[in-house]
């Protein structure tokens, strides 16, 4: 692979450790002074701008050269944190966190268009599997990192640290991506709002599976919040046990996603995406009908594994079949879609008297695996109504 492609992905995977540092900063202040409502402002300052305005920034991806928007959107994301570090008021640095957020979907997208420029398309499954590889392990690591700084010095370093981590990423995509390179693929001086959900759709494979993946991300977001409060009755409130078992999905997630971008592995999208998918669902089920700590690391394991595999076949599949000219409004418009249901999860997972937190967790299995279903009968009805009858 490229060295370009490498220098870019460093680049990208220390940008999300500071990510991960600021956001939970955030979070920590908020727990730690006792401020009402305060998590739940951080998250949706990161959820709700970005879903309504991704499709816009995604226009704009594939409207301008994809370096040019990565830069600038890059340059305001290290001026908000920089100025979050300057002001002292919670929901003015949550103000600022979502500014970010909001040019963090044209970097994102924008590095999405851009890695198969830099990597070559012989080399692109390979990055995303690097890529996606990585990212499990700085979401592994930031969260520790994140307490153990933000003890030692506070929120406002971690957001320091986060604004510095945009310009160490600028600087990569300089040194990557040189002016020579041309990353306005297929630039389309005519966009519009719905391209990118109709480039989602309408993509072999990734529209097909698009809802099954809508559904697994629920599913995770379901469990994310109800299995806090599920795993730590089964582990019986010992906090290094639950710390070890959340831990494992993202241990799991590394090898899956290293193995799914190795040669006769990266082109196989679909599989790779079902299997994913399929996995978590088991897994998830099974966490909920099998209260046992010691079977609930394996089962973690086999989740984190099909995650992985399938967050590099979903890259992959959306490289290889929506077409290079919407890749960033495609992308971007994935962002949204993943957060809607982040956002949808989280408040479904939310405890409440009407169904326990087991509960929860297991239909958390059952839904992506009832998605799967229906994507499995749709397949079969579409490919039954391509068939030609036989003329009388």
């Amino acid at each position: 692979m490229p060295v370009a492609a490498q220098v870019l992905i460093a680049g990208t995977l220390f940008s999300r450790l500071g990510d991960t540092l600021a956001s939970l900063g955030l979070v920590l202040h908020a727990a730690d002074r006792d401020i009402r409502f305060g998590v739940t402002e951080v998250m949706i300052a990161e959820l709700i701008p970005t879903v309504l305005a991704a499709p816009l920034i995604g226009t704009v991806v594939d409207r301008f050269s994809a370096r040019a928007v990565c830069l600038w959107a890059l340059l305001l994301q290290a001026l908000s944190l920089g100025a979050a570090t300057a002001v002292g008021g919670f929901h003015a640095r949550v103000a600022l966190i979502a500014l970010s957020a909001l040019a963090g979907v044209a970097s994102v997208a924008a590095g999405f268009k851009m890695l198969p420029a830099v990597a070559g398309e012989e080399h692109t499954g390979r990055a995303n599997s690097l890529l996606t590889a990585g990212l499990s392990v700085a979401g592994l690591i930031g969260p520790p990192l994140a307490g153990f700084l933000n003890s030692l010095w506070g929120t406002r370093v971690l957001l320091a640290v986060d604004g510095a981590s945009f310009l160490v990423l600028a600087g990569c995509t300089m040194l990557a991506v040189p002016n020579t390179v041309d990353v306005a693929i297929g630039r389309r001086p005519a966009t519009k709002l719905a391209d990118g959900y109709r480039a989602l759709r309408d993509a072999p494979v990734v529209g097909t599976l698009m809802p099954a993946l809508a559904a697994s991300i629920l599913a995770i977001s379901i469990e994310n919040v109800a299995g806090v409060y599920y795993l730590r009755d089964v582990v019986n409130g010992n906090d290094t046990v639950f710390g070890l078992i959340l831990a494992t999905w993202a241990l799991g997630s590394v090898p899956g996603a290293l193995l799914a971008g190795r040669p006769g592995w990266s082109d196989r999208h679909g599989q790779l995406i079902v299997t994913g998918i399929l996995g978590m669902g088991v897994s998830l089920l099974l966490t909920g009908l099998i209260p046992v700590a010691a079977v609930i690391f394996p089962l973690f394991l086999i989740a984190g594994f099909g995650n992985g595999a399938c967050n590099v076949g979903l890259r992959n599949a959306v490289h290889a079949r929506v077409p290079a000219e919407v890749h960033g409004s495609a992308w971007a418009c994935f962002q949204a879609l993943s957060r809607s249901c982040i956002g949808a999860g989280f408040l479904l997972g939310t405890p409440n008297s009407a169904v326990s937190s087991q509960g929860q967790v297991i239909i958390s299995g059952v839904i992506p695996l009832v998605a799967m279903a229906w994507a499995g009968v749709a397949t079969v009805r579409r490919r039954e109504s391509t068939v030609t009858e036989p003329s009388a």
